[in-house]
């Protein structure tokens, strides 16, 4: 356990013969001194006292009091952060004594609270949202209010994925929650173990705890089913919207559903699809082919590329103002719409008789852009970089290849695959 001491150097005297009164921070067999701002002569001062009376200091009083306010307040502080200070020595234990509790976060919740107040300022929405879920089930698995670093050992993340596999989760699901409390803790030792000789977080469990993951599943169409749902004959205005969807995600580069329910009518430009990616923020630039304008055209919107989007929740003005909408169609956002989407998708793989492996949604269509692209020909390299794997603004910089040389690559393979899809057959 540290101990506190007021003393004062004697070799460090000042001209005047005062010096100054310390702290001396005693932990783990390592000792440093804090420096106050009172001074003492030597000879008035003995047993980590300022002596006044006749020949004394005539300020003792008041100098015993202020050294009282200073050893109780940093006493306080060791007390009242015990898993934050337990195992620091003499050096680190006095940078957190000096800086205040208040700079080095080591509890997990609150520190990982404050990255979120960051994101919400850059407005990485999904950041956001898969650093706040897991932040919730880890508050769920530890029951308590406070979770210092040094409690998330090996055996906690053991216990923390089991938990979460007897509820029914997916193991790659728990694989991502591991994954970003991994992320707090190196952003926590790069912002805090700066000094090697005097870390603040000591432990790292992903040393020993491995991340485990297991294939994700196949979801991969064949020709003849994108065919199929391509002409799915449809009895309900959702699955009109749901069949037609799909086919736009297939003919816009397998194109996210968020991306394409946020796109405005400014994306248009020159008749090409030209927006940054939500979850990447990698720029895209498709060239819209007559297949997939004919969609844009059937759902024309007007604040918004598409009108199911038109009076989204994006587009209150506060949250006082409930999300309106002029049909039943238009959805509060992309969660909503998304939803809707797979419910329908499940109706068409249940009349289209799918044999599938997992049920048919919105996901299912990138997946198959990629794998018939694949299947006729076009390469690796191209698919990757119509996927956004490939960023071409890197290539540039890297490598001298230009934009447009890049761009052009993706619009050949992307009529090579719409053409294979369609086959001079229109969409219904």
């Amino acid at each position: 356990m540290a101990t506190l001491k007021p003393i004062i150097l004697r070799d460090q005297a000042k001209k005047s013969g005062d010096c100054h009164i310390f702290i001396r921070v005693t932990a783990h067999r390592t000792v440093v001194n804090i420096k106050t701002d009172i001074f003492v002569l030597p000879d008035n001062f003995r047993d980590s006292k300022v002596i006044g009376g006749k020949n004394g200091d005539r300020n003792a009083q008041i100098k015993n009091i202020r050294i009282s306010e200073i050893l109780t307040k940093y006493e306080r502080e060791i007390l009242d952060n015990p898993t934050k200070t337990d195992q620091l020595d003499a050096l680190a234990l006095k940078n957190f004594l000096v800086a205040g509790p208040e700079r080095y976060i080591t509890d997990f919740f609150k520190f990982t609270d404050a990255r979120l107040e960051q994101l919400k300022k850059s407005d990485k929405k999904s950041t956001i949202a898969f650093l706040s879920n897991t932040l919730e089930r880890v508050k769920e698995f530890h029951k308590r209010p406070t979770l210092n670093f040094s409690e998330i050992t090996p055996d906690f993340l053991e216990q923390f994925c089991a938990y979460y596999l007897r509820k029914d989760y997916k193991l790659n699901t728990v694989a991502i929650y591991c994954r970003y409390i991994r992320t707090m803790f190196n952003l926590a030792i790069d912002e805090y173990n700066i000094n090697i000789a005097s870390p603040v977080i000591l432990n790292y469990p992903f040393r020993k705890f491995k991340i485990t993951t297991e294939p994700t599943q196949n979801r991969n169409l064949s020709i003849d089913t994108i065919r199929a749902i391509r002409d799915f004959k449809t009895i309900s205005k959702r699955e009109e919207i749901t069949r037609d969807i799909f086919m736009l995600q297939m003919f816009l580069a397998g194109i996210n559903i968020k991306d394409l329910f946020y796109l405005k009518p400014a994306a248009v430009i020159d008749d090409r699809l030209q927006f940054n990616r939500f979850k990447t923020g990698r720029f895209y630039n498709i060239k819209i082919e007559p297949e997939a304008q004919e969609i844009i055209n059937k759902y024309k919107g007007e604040k918004y590329l598409f009108w199911f989007a038109d009076y989204c929740m994006e587009e209150r003005s506060g949250n006082s103002i409930k999300h309106s909408h002029k049909t039943e169609f238009q959805y509060a956002n992309q969660v909503a719409f998304n939803k809707m989407l797979n419910v329908q998708l499940k109706t068409v793989e249940d009349r289209l008789k799918l044999k599938l492996a997992s049920p048919l949604t919105t996901y299912w269509a990138r997946h198959s852009f990629a794998t018939v692209m694949r299947e006729i020909g076009i390469s690796k390299d191209d698919i990757s970089l119509c996927l956004g794997h490939i960023n071409p603004e890197q290539n540039l910089r890297t490598s001298g290849i230009y934009i447009k040389e890049d761009f052009l690559r993706m619009d050949v393979a992307n009529r090579k695959l719409i053409d294979f899809i369609i086959k001079d057959q229109p969409l219904n």
